[in-house]
């Protein structure tokens, strides 16, 4: 008030002072005689704008005013949104930001022309006018001094009956837009309001819209206004005046009108009062009119769209008018404008709520909107609402899955039906498979449980923030940690940063402390990988930041946003923290309608909906629509539904990695089942030629090493055949199937059996030469039948105990001990890959709630786990396809698990059979070390006595044998137990080299064994030499000289043969 008198003074001339201040320069005087020096200014939010408001004290009271935002000038906006003084660099209008009645829809605002659709317009008055209607916008004439922008954008001009000039993509928008809404009389060729010759001015054409027809004074030269506003035996519809509160007759051109126009600065009311809504916005002429379609007062009638979700009393009988969604955040709509293809949202919810993602083949027409026939979301069916005209909806012969807790409508009666994940709490009390781990807590704890099963990392989104929000403290750059003084490298401060650094008008920048070095930003996230990246301190990642927030981003968000201008250019917005604080620190999605904050770009989940907050981040992995860590990229474990992260062409995986390990299993597999066939071939026939019990023995033990390394070649073959024949580069996504499969399991169960006949056998034949030698003067006994059946029960008794160490662990009553994991269905969805314990517990937590720490069976395991899925008559039960990872699908060759850890149940068993084996290893070095010593004794003896030199030259032959015997298995075995160990003890982790050992390591002995245990294999490989170099000297040494050669069940000691030569 006491501006406006003010102004009074101003215009009647009385005050100089006044005078000075409302200059019609462009900017008022810093020489006014009022206490400018005593200004205060301050950053404010002015009606949605951030300004620069200031006071000036005089007499102890506080005018306000505004300072231009680029320049040292200041103005005043008076009640009739009057400005004093244009600022003069302000191209683009900020000045006229936060008048809310400024506004030119038929100018895109971000032209940059005008940055809030209004501009300022100096006309012939003292006073710099703002434009606060529009009745000078478009009507082809230039109307300001300092501008053109009221005929600027504007489209083609369309001359109405009345004579003024509309523009025409203002014509019939929903919207008035002009002097008494002419733009929206004719739409559609229905006529709302009326023309006639003006009472005021006859032969002038004017538009009378609705609300003042009937309102009890004459606008037309003839009265037609007026003229049928008499309600009479035949009229049908009529309501209270909003003027004059008497009743009228409700005309066609006077319903389903546009509700609620702006005039002037101010809202007109409707034809009727609000409270006879139902007389005047139903059964409209126009059918685009029609918003919904129900009952009122019992029959069906049409009513206007202005209606919907407007809150106000109900008009329908069932209130359907109000069934309106808050699709998100940003906005509510009528039910019925859900999941029909057309967005009536910003931010397209209406379209992308989870209701849209299944709804029926069959096609009705909805009560509400005007889009034909359309699917029905499965979520209306039987919900009690008609939702149809012919009201299929509710019928009910719709067809279902499931029953009890998981019934449930499908889209059609050919629909195959699955079982359901059941929900621990929570409606709808089911998630179907298809969208089961999608991100979306469709109930209970549908999300936490997915990602316990899925081990994903529990993420550092945020950092250290201090200074109210004013100040980040990246990784050790945090005052009071002792241990920085260790760092190299000093932190930096980054003291402006803010997007793209552009000059935010009136925001606050963020300082960030960070460390001086470039580093991988892999294990970032959030804010920590934003900022760091942003700063160029990142090696290979860029910032992700590149859409500028623009003031038309997000619409609906931050509903406390303000307003402000970004390098003098264009609008962007921030919000107010703290006070007298205003930050944007929001990343604009690439779709324009969602921003989020810093904490959730690059944060593993899809917070945008587009993607466009974690595609150009490096610390991801995207697969099967969801992200995952980088790092557990090709870390040996299944993290995605398709496998792609360990399946690629970074870390795809075979079976024996490298040519040098294929090619050495390929050949030491076949060099062992030839050699030890030829073996047990040649002395299966001269078995029964043996004529006293210790050769007996001894070449059925020979026998048994060579079927034990048989054996073992064999496993070695199939092996190579599986990796190189039947997987190729298929074993990556075949793995899971191959370590879970029987023939894996048969496999490792041979290739144990092998190892370990080769083994006792060998043990059991030092200690028989050991017995020989210290027997050796005793004549040995001759073959009887029941010392073939001692030979022969000994012979079964070391290969039942092979197989009982072979095949205990894969008995099911001892699954608890030895099974590894299980691979549950893929259909089930919430597990990938294989499964431990102790990831089952966590998820079986999850779901059950709070658990006593224990070890579960996995039959209890498998029993919970069924406990979370429906089990419907007649489904398929996934639930009962379950894989188990057993003790030899630790890895892809098989192995017997040697390599063990602390908490493995089946550490016991390996242990045992490690010390086991090493005991073996002892007693055949021992036994072999002994015959050496007794050898060369009498080696020593013969040559000093000048005895038999053959048989000295034969036990030096032998010495050697024994030599490369103990060797061998020294290397074979002592590294392997060495390494086992530690692995146990966690000094190192030996699993990649499951495939060195199982191919190379162990196996070599199989093809050494041959040779040195039996003369058979060595006589084929030597004659052919020795042939060979007959022909090339052409001597007769091989016929002068035949080739010694010497069995290792036969010693000679001194003169005589010891008890054990097999003839």
């Amino acid at each position: 008030m006491k501006l406006a008198i003010l102004l009074i003074l101003l215009k009647l001339g009385k005050s100089d002072t006044a005078t000075s201040i409302y200059s019609t320069t462009s900017s008022l005087e810093m020489t006014d005689p009022w206490s400018w020096s005593e200004e205060l200014c301050s950053f404010q939010e002015d009606r949605g704008f951030l300004k620069q408001v200031c006071t000036n004290q005089r007499k102890n009271q506080y005018t306000p005013y505004n300072k231009c935002h680029n320049t040292e000038e200041y103005y005043w906006t008076n009640y009739w949104k009057e400005v004093t003084a244009l600022c003069s660099d302000d191209p683009h209008y900020y000045q006229a930001c936060g008048d809310a009645s400024v506004t030119v829809n038929n100018i895109d605002v971000k032209n940059g022309n005008m940055l809030c659709g209004g501009f300022i317009c100096k006309r012939s008055w003292d006073i710099v006018n703002s434009v606060h209607y529009n009745k000078f916008i478009c009507n082809g004439e230039h109307d300001c001094a300092n501008t053109d922008l009221d005929e600027e954008g504007c489209s083609e001009l369309i001359t109405m009956p009345s004579g003024k000039k509309v523009a025409s993509n203002l014509i019939c928008n929903d919207n008035c837009d002009y002097f008494y809404c002419e733009d929206e009389a004719t739409c559609n060729g229905y006529r709302y309001g009326m023309y006639c010759d003006d009472k005021y001015t006859p032969g002038i054409v004017k538009y009378i819209p609705p609300y003042i027809i009937c309102d009890g004074n004459k606008d037309c030269v003839n009265g037609e206004d007026e003229a049928k506003c008499t309600v009479t035996n035949e009229t049908q519809y009529t309501c209270e005046h909003w003027n004059t509160g008497r009743t009228v007759p409700v005309h066609n051109f006077t319903r389903c009108a546009v509700l609620n126009y702006q005039l002037m600065g101010h809202f007109r009311g409707d034809y009727c009062r609000s409270s006879d809504y139902a007389s005047f916005h139903t059964n409209c002429t126009d059918p685009a009119k029609v918003g919904v379609r129900c009952l009122v007062n019992g029959y069906l009638s049409s009513v206007s769209k202005y209606m919907i979700c407007i809150g106000k009393k109900a008009i329908c009988d069932d209130n359907f008018e109000n069934q309106c969604i808050q699709a998100s955040s940003q906005c509510t709509v009528h039910r019925h404008l859900m999941c029909d293809g057309q967005p009536d949202c910003n931010d397209k919810s209406d379209e992308t709520d989870r209701i849209c993602i299944t709804m029926t083949l069959v096609k009705c027409e909805r009560r509400g909107g005007q889009k034909g026939e359309l699917p029905i979301p499965l979520a209306w069916l039987r919900d009690g609402f008609k939702d149809c005209l012919s009201e299929i909806d509710e019928d009910d012969s719709w067809p279902t899955c499931g029953s009890t807790k998981s019934l449930r409508y499908v889209i059609s009666k050919d629909t195959s039906c699955e079982n359901v994940y059941l929900c621990p709490w929570g409606d709808p009390g089911y998630v179907e498979f298809s969208e089961l781990c999608d991100g979306v807590e469709t109930c209970g704890n549908e999300n936490k449980i997915c990602s316990e099963s899925r081990k994903q990392p529990k993420l550092s989104t945020t950092v250290l923030t201090t200074d109210k929000s004013l100040i980040k403290h990246l990784s050790y750059c945090i005052k009071g940690i002792k241990n920085t003084q260790n760092f190299k490298n000093h932190c930096f401060t980054i003291s402006t940063f803010i997007f793209s650094n552009e000059n935010v008008y009136g925001g606050t920048n963020t300082t960030v402390i960070m460390p001086n070095v470039t580093q991988n930003c892999d294990h970032m996230f959030g804010e920590q990988y934003l900022y760091t990246s942003c700063a160029e301190k990142c090696v290979n990642s860029s910032c992700p930041l590149r859409n500028i927030p623009r003031y038309e981003a997000c619409p609906g968000q931050y509903h406390k946003r303000i307003g402000t201008i970004a390098n003098n250019e264009f609008l962007t917005f921030v919000t107010k923290s703290y006070e007298n604080i205003y930050t944007n620190r929001y990343f604009v999605c690439d779709n324009n309608i969602t921003c989020i904050d810093y904490s959730q770009v690059c944060n593993l989940i899809d917070d945008c909906g587009d993607g466009s907050d974690e595609d150009s981040c490096t610390n991801n992995f995207k697969c099967n629509g969801r992200y995952i860590p980088v790092t557990k990229k090709c870390d040996g474990s299944f993290d995605c539904l398709d496998l792609t992260d360990e399946c690629n062409n970074q870390c795809s995986r075979e079976i024996l990695e490298g040519n040098a390990l294929k090619f050495s299993s390929w050949i030491i597999g076949f060099l062992a089942v030839l050699a030890n066939f030829i073996i047990i071939s040649k002395n299966t026939g001269t078995l029964k030629n043996c004529r006293t019990t210790v050769a007996l023995f001894n070449k059925s033990l020979i026998m048994m090493i060579s079927f034990g390394d048989l054996l073992v070649g064999i496993y070695l073959l199939v092996i190579s055949i599986y990796d190189g024949v039947i997987f190729k580069e298929e074993y990556c996504t075949q793995q899971i199937g191959w370590i879970t499969s029987i023939q894996c399991s048969t496999i490792g169960v041979l290739g144990t059996i092998g190892s370990q006949v080769s083994l006792f056998a060998m043990c059991a034949l030092s200690l028989t030469r050991i017995y020989g030698i210290h027997n050796s003067m005793r004549i040995p006994g001759e073959v009887t039948l029941v010392k073939s059946l001692q030979v022969a029960g000994g012979v079964l008794m070391m290969t039942l105990a092979s197989i009982v160490i072979a095949v205990i662990p894969i008995i099911s009553k001892f699954e608890d001990f030895f099974v590894n994991g299980v691979k549950y269905a893929e259909e089930i969805k919430v597990f990938i890959g294989t499964m431990n314990k102790q990831t089952l517990f966590a998820v079986f937590q999850g779901y059950f709630g709070r658990m006593k720490e224990t070890t579960l069976s996995w039959r209890m395991i498998n029993k919970m786990m069924s406990e979370m899925y429906s089990h419907d008559n007649g489904y398929e039960d996934y639930t009962k396809n379950i894989q188990k990872v057993d003790f030899y699908g630790n890895d892809g060759v098989c192995l017997f698990k040697y390599f063990v850890k602390e908490n493995d149940p089946q550490r016991h068993l390996v242990w045992a059979i490690l010390a086991l084996n090493f005991v073996c290893f002892f007693f055949i070095t021992a036994s072999y070390l002994i015959i050496g010593i007794i050898s060369r004794k009498s080696s020593k003896s013969l040559t000093q006595s000048g005895g038999n030199q053959q048989i000295s030259q034969r036990n030096r032959k032998m010495n050697l044998r024994i030599a490369i015997i103990i060797i061998t298995d020294f290397l074979c075995w002592v590294p392997f137990i060495v390494i086992c160990v530690l692995h146990s003890l966690e000094v190192l982790d030996a699993t990649p080299w499951y495939g060195l050992f199982s191919m190379i390591v162990l196996p070599i002995n199989s093809v050494i064994n041959p040779l040195i245990y039996d003369k058979t294999v060595t006589n084929l490989i030597s004659l052919p030499i020795e042939r060979l170099g007959t022909l090339i000297t052409g001597s007769r040494i091989y016929r002068s000289s035949p080739v010694e050669t010497i069995e290792m069940n036969c010693v000679a000691v001194q003169d005589g043969e010891v008890a054990g030569r097999d003839d």
